[in-house]
């Protein structure tokens, strides 16, 4: 079903993919905000290519994510993806208490939004949308470690 679709799209709410992935939208908010849009653009003829659940991470522990979808010529709406979204933004509206970008410190704030990167990163190469790698090392964790 993919051959019909020729554009490749990225939706976000991790800032940390700026300039890293093409064709990217990021959207202010929470991962229910980013499941949300990425709702409305399977009703406009948007094909979910990334699951929505990846990393299996529960809503109250990952902030960020981020979804690829394709986009053609159709305007039918693909009825797994739209299951696959409606599923995944359920699960999250089901939950009692999100995480929210930004909320924790800003140390395990970067490991979220790396954690998200990393899990992504094979389906934005397989798409064609892979720009940069974002790199997190260990020493520069280590730096910012208080010595005792």
């Amino acid at each position: 079903m993919l051959s019909s679709f020729c554009v490749f799209l990225c939706i976000s709410n991790n800032p940390d993919l700026d300039g890293r992935v093409g064709s990217l939208e990021i959207i202010r908010g929470g991962a229910l905000a980013v499941l949300k849009k990425g709702r409305d653009m399977i009703h406009a003829g948007c094909l979910l290519v990334s699951a929505p659940l990846y990393g299996n991470f529960k809503p109250n522990q990952q902030p960020y994510r981020t979804l690829v979808l394709a986009k053609g010529r159709s305007c039918c709406v693909d009825m797994e993806s739209l299951h696959l979204i409606e599923n995944a933004i359920q699960f999250y509206e089901s939950s009692h208490a999100l995480r929210l970008p930004g909320e924790l410190p800003e140390e395990m704030d970067k490991d979220f939004r790396y954690a998200d990167y990393m899990l992504m990163e094979e389906a934005f190469k397989s798409c064609g949308i892979f720009l940069l790698p974002l790199i997190r090392r260990a020493w520069e964790v280590e730096r910012k470690r208080p010595k005792n």
